[in-house]
């Protein structure tokens, strides 16, 4: 028996063992010198039985299937469409030594977090704020409208003199509207959602207002939020061009 270099060594099964065999002799995965590296796996199966090891009964299956890969190896040379008997043992060494690799760049890691004191959390003094709800359903858009359209509908009845004023005067536009709402909401500020019909008198004004509403909020320049059952409203970062809406 020749004199074999891992004498000492402890391998944790029998992959470990053809991975250290085919790293000595050099060689490659892919073409494994199948009958040097059977009978070197044997030497060292005898050498665990002289030493009163313990042969594990994976290194027994793996000595069969190396003995059953070099027989086939002996035979006359295969088709060409036949697969080498190789390839699933060399496969398996393949995904072996990956699993190897990475094992130890785990291991690297936590060694290397030994070392590392981590300082325990602090308790963060932060005050409670109410988040807001920037995807406020539409029905719920719509039942605060028409839930302030129903208050203004039980409102005292206005005295026909006041219709005098109205008569003749021009449409409540949506862009006129949008510049109302715009002007009751101050930067920094929120109001009421209802608020900003205040001071309306008409069916068609609180139709406009409404519109106008819903178009400032697609285009972010106000910014919904809900707190509890209540809605309120404030300015978002984003301006518009009022001057460029149309007069509808």
């Amino acid at each position: 028996m020749s004199e074999l270099s891992f004498k000492t060594e402890v391998f944790e099964g029998p992959l470990d063992l053809l991975l250290h065999l085919i790293s000595k002799n050099k060689v490659s995965i892919c073409d494994i010198p199948i009958s040097m590296i059977t009978d070197q796996y044997f030497e060292y199966i005898e050498l665990m039985q002289q030493l009163d090891m313990e042969v594990g009964g994976e290194f027994l299956v793996m000595a069969s299937q190396l003995l059953y890969i070099k027989s086939k190896m002996l035979l006359p040379a295969p088709e060409e469409d036949e697969e080498d008997p190789r390839a699933e043992l060399a496969d398996r060494l393949e995904e072996y030594k990956r699993y190897k690799e990475i094992s130890a760049q785990m291991d690297i890691l936590s060694h290397s977090m030994e070392n590392v004191v981590f300082k325990g959390a602090e308790p963060l003094d932060i005050p409670k704020v109410k988040a807001e709800n920037r995807e406020i359903p539409i029905e719920k858009l719509f039942e605060a409208f028409f839930a302030v359209v129903d208050r203004s509908a039980t409102r005292k009845p206005i005295d026909p003199k006041t219709f005098k004023r109205v008569i003749g005067r021009t449409n409540y536009s949506v862009r006129t509207a949008s510049k109302s709402v715009i002007g009751k909401l101050k930067k920094g500020e929120r109001a009421s959602f209802e608020s900003l019909f205040d001071g309306l008198r008409v069916r068609g004004e609180y139709v406009a207002t409404f519109l106008a509403l819903l178009e400032l909020i697609k285009e972010s320049v106000v910014i919904v939020m809900q707190e509890g059952e209540r809605l309120y409203c404030k300015r978002g970062e984003k301006d518009v061009e009022l001057d460029n809406w149309e007069e509808y």
